[in-house]
């Protein structure tokens, strides 16, 4: 794959990403417009303990909601090249202000959940490679549906009722350091393990009946090295751009599980925003959210392509 040709897939990908963006933001502010719920009523009632349809009328005037739909949109999407998000109407904070100070509690959750998830992967992929039958391939096929079964909502809630209040480990209000961000990553990872965990295991046996694994056993390598060293790292290529989706559904997914655990990220901005109707919030979280999705996904692509250049 020449440097042309290299140049011409990233720049596709990424023309992809945009136009993925821009029907996401457009989605998004459809589907803020269409609820019932009147923003500038919304607005009013934060402000005045008395509210009139004048005050009403003037608020809508003041937020742009007066002008046809399309120029709501193409005004905002002009400013948002620009990172200029506007202000969010619950706080009369910049909602960059919002996200900076948010923004890093979620990151540090997700990249905290994203290490446990790939070693997790790794010894669950690995151990159901090497375990085709018998008790302990029926244990990890029981656990994988288990694990993707139960919401992370739900785990939250049941390590909090454990830990917290059964048997006091943790407290619920006044975790603080770098250890309030393990458990919630704990509750995000588990279904992430086991999913992918089982892609891993599938994708090994796949790749134990391919040539470069059977000229290998043929040299006389042992099973693990051979699985190590020859299957694994074809196998992890192939799961890439599924583990690039699970780092971006990971940071939607922090929404509830920061809620549960009181620890104020981007899930927990999103929820109180959404709950005060707060669209200038709500509209900078979205494209914060399938942004990094997308460029996640496209990041994948390709690596991928380029390392199933060498390998």
């Amino acid at each position: 794959m020449g440097r042309r040709e290299v140049i011409s897939y990233i720049g596709g990908k990424l023309l992809a990403a945009l136009g993925t963006l821009l029907l996401v933001t457009l989605f998004s502010f459809l589907l803020m417009r269409l609820s019932p719920i009147d923003p500038a009523e919304a607005y009013v009632k934060r402000n005045s303990a008395m509210v009139t349809q004048e005050q009403i009328d003037a608020a809508r005037e003041k937020l742009g909601l007066d002008q046809p739909l399309h120029r709501q949109y193409l005004r905002w999407l002009g400013k948002a090249v620009r990172l200029d998000w506007g202000t969010s109407l619950a706080t009369g904070r910049s909602v960059a202000v919002e996200l900076k100070n948010t923004l890093p509690t979620t990151l540090r959750v997700v990249t905290i959940s994203a290490v446990i998830t790939m070693g997790g992967v790794l010894l669950f992929g690995c151990l159901g490679a090497m375990s085709a039958s018998g008790w302990l391939a029926k244990l990890l096929r029981l656990c994988a549906i288990l694990g993707v079964s139960v919401p992370a909502f739900y785990l939250a809630t049941a390590f909090l009722d454990f830990f917290a209040m059964k048997i006091g480990a943790i407290s619920v209000v006044s975790n603080v350091g770098a250890g309030r961000y393990v458990p919630p990553a704990l509750c995000l990872c588990v279904s992430g393990i086991c999913f992918y965990g089982q892609m891993l295991a599938d994708s090994l046996r796949d790749q134990r009946t391919q040539d470069h694994c059977v000229y290998a056993q043929c040299r006389g390598l042992g099973e693990s090295r051979i699985l190590l060293f020859h299957a694994l790292p074809h196998a992890l290529i192939d799961l890439m751009p599924s583990f690039a989706q699970m780092l971006g559904m990971s940071l939607a997914n922090a929404a509830i599980v920061e809620r549960v655990f009181s620890l104020s990220g981007l899930g927990y901005l999103m929820i109180d925003s959404v709950l005060a109707r707060d669209a200038p919030v709500i509209h900078a979280v979205v494209l914060v959210l399938a942004g990094a999705l997308v460029l996640l996904d496209a990041a994948a692509e390709v690596a991928q392509k380029l390392l199933r250049q060498k390998w």
